[in-house]
């Protein structure tokens, strides 16, 4: 039993180190991220009073007695209008005995800051779509979204003036939907939505004569539809569905991801990146047809792979990934090895 410790404190030594190490740096993260929130608090709290302290004290020219001389907006001033600013902000006495009655000094209100739109996603999976939300389809007919997915949809977020990662998406949906093995129309369709408010059916109407003759228009029309609408609609959608976007110029920041869609509107799947599969299309689909919610596929990137702000990407975590399986395979050995020893502990008959 003794060389069964000694091979465990053996085996767990590295591993004890390595979390050590990492329970350091998190550690250090957290009191960065401490120093920087606080940082960033009284950067807000010193620009919302940036405006304010002598502002209001500020000296007042005196009106002009001369009724000849105008102001820079042109407006003559008053000759009877006195000079004298003392009494700023006090109505001016009534005649007769009647006492002044003072006017209630405006209400300091601070500027509330107006908070930027989120980008990324936020997994809704098992909640429902905005089935309210109207648009027009390729045709100029006006639809909402309860209307257009009566059946499995595969919902596309695009712009259609996108330059990259949107073209790149439904260019590689071209190329697997005529593989995925479902009938398209029937079992399951496409509807790429357009985020954008200036989009018009015309435009939408364009794209679709694109992509289908990308697929020498063997592609049944009714299988892929194409979506744009208003603003408000537009967000209420993408609310919906936990897709974050803002507009930049002419152009946007958005995440890259689609959504499989019950015909009762229920999100049931996440699939990331700009090239789907035919088998994850095909199984999303038959999974949103039973209303059977699949695997949040971000949790599990989010475990394997953290963000790095200075090369701007997701870099592997070798070293939690590797901890991980040390921790679990010492745990295996030392349940083996429990076994083991309470079965020559047994005595035989």
């Amino acid at each position: 039993m003794r060389s069964v410790l000694l091979l465990f404190l053996f085996l767990a030594w590295p591993t004890l180190a390595i979390a050590q190490s990492a329970v350091h740096r998190a550690h250090d993260a957290a009191a960065a991220v401490t120093a920087h929130d606080h940082s960033t608090t009284e950067q807000a709290e010193e620009a919302l009073h940036s405006g304010h302290g002598d502002a209001g004290l500020m000296p007042m020219e005196p009106l002009s007695q001369d009724p000849a001389q105008a102001t820079h907006s042109g407006h003559v001033q008053p000759e009877a209008m006195p000079a004298d600013h003392s009494g700023h902000g006090t109505m001016a006495p009534p005649a007769g005995n009647v006492p002044a009655v003072s006017a209630p000094e405006p209400e300091h209100v601070h500027p509330t800051p107006v908070a930027e739109a989120s980008i990324g996603v936020t997994e809704k999976l098992g909640e429902f779509i905005a089935a309210e939300a109207r648009f027009f389809d390729e045709d100029g007919k006006a639809v909402t979204m309860g209307e257009i997915v009566d059946k499995p949809t595969i919902v596309v977020p695009i712009y259609f003036s996108c330059p990259n990662v949107c073209a790149i998406i439904q260019s590689s949906l071209t190329a697997v939907l005529p593989d995925v093995k479902l009938e398209p129309g029937v079992d399951f369709q496409v509807v790429s939505v357009s985020f954008d408010d200036t989009d018009t059916p015309e435009l939408a109407a364009r794209q679709k004569r694109n992509y289908m003759a990308a697929m020498d228009f063997k592609y049944p029309e009714n299988g892929w539809r194409f979506l744009t609408g208003e603003e408000a609609d537009i967000r209420v959608l993408m609310d919906s569905l936990g897709f974050g976007f803002r507009r930049e110029g002419k152009d946007f920041l958005h995440p890259v991801v689609i959504m499989a869609v019950s015909p009762k509107g229920k999100i049931v799947r996440y699939l990331y990146g700009t090239k789907p599969l035919a088998f994850d299309l095909t199984m999303a689909a038959t999974e949103a047809g039973k209303e059977q919610i699949g695997l949040s596929v971000k949790r599990v990137l989010a475990y394997c792979f953290s963000y790095d702000p200075e090369g701007k990407r997701y870099a592997f975590n070798f070293m939690k990934i590797t901890g991980t399986g040390i921790l679990f395979i010492l745990v295996v050995l030392l349940v083996s090895l429990m076994l083991a020893g309470r079965k020559k502990r047994t005595p035989r008959n």
